[in-house]
């Protein structure tokens, strides 16, 4: 078992506001290492506790289609999907916060949530409006699942990918949270900032504190 018992007490609460049906697509490997298996079995446990969740496992040495499709670089990696709703990934281990980060996700997935006017406004028609230089955009958050700070830094994350996916001619954000501590090559990557860290198509534009409007802008902009 994977997740203690207050974490799954708290899957079972969270879950129980799931109103459609939510997919989590687990991506691993045949041989598992440590982190993989941690990863599908969390993933495992969670669909114990609601019916509206679903969990799908595929080797990704076996699957390069599905890898393409998902967009998925590295694994373990968590892709949450519903119908008509943008796809969600996390890589790494959901446990501590980035467990948070993941309920919060799902419940978003499964309560038809709607987005906020003005990130919608902000990102209508920026493609259109030649404000892009293309048509989509990389967003990844890389975050530390010990700092409480990691699940606001992910709404504000979320909130404008959903937006994104409302909006007419929006950027189409391809958003992806990864776990420091199960990818510290990316700990590289942030340098001297302090997760939790926004980067737009490899370059990091945004550490914390941030807003969403703030992120919504960068995404319209585009790659610089």
């Amino acid at each position: 078992m994977v997740l203690n018992r207050a974490s799954r007490k708290e899957a079972d609460i969270r879950l129980q506001a799931l109103r459609r049906q939510v997919l989590l697509h687990v991506f691993t490997t045949r041989l598992e290492d440590d982190t993989c298996r941690a990863a599908r079995q969390a993933a495992e446990e969670l669909a114990e506790t609601t019916s509206r969740l679903s969990v799908e496992i595929s080797d990704a040495s076996e699957c390069g289609d599905l890898l393409r499709k998902f967009r998925v670089d590295a694994v373990p990696v968590l892709v949450a999907t519903a119908k008509g709703a943008p796809e969600y990934r996390l890589y790494g281990v959901p446990l501590s916060y980035a467990l948070v980060v993941l309920l919060d996700t799902l419940v978003l997935l499964g309560s038809s949530a709607e987005p906020k006017d003005e990130l919608v406004q902000l990102l209508s028609g920026a493609v259109e409006r030649g404000d892009r230089s293309s048509s989509s955009t990389r967003l990844d958050l890389v975050l530390s699942r010990r700092d409480p700070v990691s699940v606001e830094a992910a709404a504000a994350v979320h909130r404008v990918v959903l937006a994104s996916a409302w909006a007419e001619h929006s950027p189409h954000v391809v958003s992806a949270v990864r776990v420091i501590e199960d990818f510290p090559l990316w700990a590289a990557l942030i340098g001297t900032a302090t997760a939790p860290v926004v980067f737009l198509d490899g370059k990091p534009v945004l550490s914390w504190p941030f807003a969403d409007i703030d992120l919504a802008e960068l995404v319209a902009e585009g790659p610089k």
